[in-house]
């Protein structure tokens, strides 16, 4: 595969991007999207992307797993799965344009109630109606649009997560979902050997942006990571609404 200097630049950034969202606030990943959608074609940068937010997440789950909420995961995954399932079987009948404006309107909802209720925390374990929902929603909207960052987050900002919970608990989610969609990405032909050998030459840039992303974490106090991940949901909320 022979890769220009300007498609090399925009993986050594999506790289790093990856590995630093992955470790931090999160909320990049739609720029990651978006710099390998300007490198590659859509089957191409899909096949390259999924093993390089993988390791970023195995990355973070190393660093952070004492951290994650496990006893949440267990609840919220196996409807996630299902939902990927049900993402597979549907992604070549529904209006994709549709489902991302309904996504980006799924978000700006959650926002405003997160805006209602932020005095208020979420009891996942009696709120099992929530928690079905989202976890659906976010397995649907990985396979559709690799979009399941945002319901995730607002979902668990309403939890009442501390930071570091709040990371250590989306990247064991995200390392076992990007898991879980691996078979079928291969099975659709999106991961080829090649793309396998281009993922290992930016391992190190990835474990360079989870390097910062982890500094900066520690950097930053909860008001401030709050404000980050909900400004990082609202740009994609308008990304997918508006373009």
């Amino acid at each position: 595969m022979e890769l220009s200097y300007l498609v090399l630049f925009y993986l050594f950034l999506s790289s790093f991007l990856a590995g630093f969202s992955k470790t931090s606030v999160g909320g990049l990943g739609i720029i990651v999207v978006l710099l390998m959608a300007l490198a590659f074609d859509a089957k191409t940068s899909v096949g390259i992307l999924l093993p390089m937010l993988i390791v970023a997440d195995a990355f973070a789950v190393f660093y952070y797993k004492k951290d994650c909420d496990y006893a949440l995961l267990k609840k919220i995954f196996p409807t996630t799965a299902l939902g990927v399932v049900l993402g597979y079987f549907i992604m070549d009948n529904l209006d994709k344009d549709i489902f991302e404006k309904t996504l980006g309107f799924v978000i700006l909802l959650m926002l405003l109630l997160g805006a209602y209720l932020e005095n208020k925390t979420i009891k996942p374990y009696q709120n099992n109606i929530i928690l079905i929902v989202v976890g659906l929603g976010a397995g649907i909207a990985t396979m559709l649009a690799n979009a399941a960052g945002p319901l995730l987050a607002i979902y668990f900002l309403q939890l009442g997560l501390n930071k570091n919970t709040f990371v250590g608990t989306r990247s064991m989610y995200f390392l076992i979902l990007n898991l879980f969609k691996l078979p079928f990405s291969a099975g659709l032909g999106l991961i080829t050997l090649e793309t396998l050998t281009l993922n290992m030459y930016f391992i190190p840039v990835i474990v360079l942006g989870a390097y910062f992303g982890i500094k900066f974490l520690k950097m930053i106090n909860m008001s401030i990571f709050k404000t980050l991940i909900r400004f990082a949901s609202v740009i994609v909320a308008l990304k997918f609404l508006l373009f």
